[in-house]
């Protein structure tokens, strides 16, 4: 997982349901403004990630685990 959705992650476990959603509905609009820019045909040089299968939801125990880490 990125640094950046994991801090997206972190803080949308601290904030109440009204905020929350501020931010999320913040971020798919900024992803889909990213994604309207892209021209159909153009080569693209966004990062691809692989499918993981399998994987678990990242939990606040692992966030810590992982701070403790660092």
């Amino acid at each position: 997982m990125s640094s950046l959705a994991l801090e997206i992650d972190q803080t949308m476990q601290q904030l109440d349901a009204v905020t929350a959603s501020r931010l999320e509905r913040l971020v798919r609009d900024a992803l889909a403004l990213v994604k309207s820019n892209t021209v159909p045909g153009e080569k693209s040089q966004s990062i691809r990630f692989p499918l993981v299968q399998g994987a678990k939801p990242i939990t606040s125990e692992d966030v810590a685990r992982l701070q403790d880490e660092v």
